[in-house]
């Protein structure tokens, strides 16, 4: 007869298995990336090889670095993405906080417009925004990019920010009114120092997404602007030349280890600012 207490370690057995399971498929296609990038292409058909590093070699990094232009890439993927965190940080936190001190159907009204952009799929921008931009002169720049990661940043950052300033209690204010404070102070040194770890994750987010932006590059930035995940298509190379395989690999380490060590230093705002965001919703 199965007791009570043989059932209930079975179960913890089946969810440590499970768990076990699911790490081992998230894990997986990063250490092949990175197995793949240190050895030689002509691995690429035997996993196991690649996992052993059979034929270890550290040149598909030299590679990357003398033929992929790595650091005009970087470059502009730095200067992109830190003016989207800058640009959507000074926008959408005081127009969040307004939003909160709006009530009734203009607060629904505003905030419905601004959510609007988010229900329309990026790839239905990419091609209207490529014709303005052609007309006003942006393509090729890294402005306009920016403009185009924007619209896409200040949707959901504002949407983000709504949920954090919603979780200020009230009396704080109220306590701040009392005191003297001005709108300004009540905004500043009361409400803004509750979300600043939400504040934090969220322009963590924006940068990661800026970082890792594809389709919009490749329809706006031309040749003097393309970011990291575009120079990584240089050495995919044509029907008879064939992909660069290990090169590819190598580089696409280096575009993903920036955004995976700022992850992991900022994990404790990221996880604090979430968890406040979802206190209120």
């Amino acid at each position: 007869m199965i007791t009570a207490g043989l059932k209930k370690r079975a179960t913890v057995w089946g969810v440590h298995v499970l768990l076990a399971v699911w790490l081992i498929i998230c894990i997986l296609p990063p250490v092949m990336l990175l197995a793949a990038s240190l050895n030689s292409t002509a691995l690429f058909r035997s996993p196991l090889d690649l996992l052993l590093l059979r034929d270890f070699t550290l040149e598909n990094f030299a590679q990357a670095f003398s033929r992929g232009d790595f650091w005009f890439f970087f470059t502009n993927s730095l200067i992109i993405s830190g003016a989207a965190v800058i640009i959507t940080l000074v926008v959408c936190v005081p127009l969040a906080y307004g939003l909160t001190k709006i009530s009734g159907r203009a607060r629904s009204a505003v905030s419905y417009g601004v959510l609007a952009m988010r229900f329309i799929p990026y790839v239905v921008l990419a091609l209207p925004m490529f014709l303005i931009f052609v007309n006003l002169g942006l393509t090729g720049s890294r402005f306009g990019l920016l403009l185009a990661h924007l619209s896409i940043h200040i949707p959901f950052a504002t949407w983000m920010l709504v949920g954090f300033f919603d979780t200020v209690p009230g009396e704080l204010e109220e306590a701040g009114i009392v005191d003297g404070c001005t709108p300004w102070n009540l905004f500043w040194n009361v409400s803004l120092p509750v979300v600043r770890s939400g504040v934090i994750a969220l322009a963590i987010l924006v940068f990661i997404i800026s970082w890792n932006e594809y389709l919009f590059a490749l329809f706006l930035a031309g040749s003097n602007a393309q970011p990291l995940t575009v120079g990584i298509t240089r050495f995919l190379g044509g029907a008879e030349a064939g992909a660069e395989y290990g090169i590819i690999a190598a580089y696409a380490v280096l575009v993903i280890a920036p955004v995976i060590l700022f992850a992991l230093t900022a994990n404790r705002f990221i996880v604090s600012g979430m968890t406040a965001g979802a206190v209120k919703g």
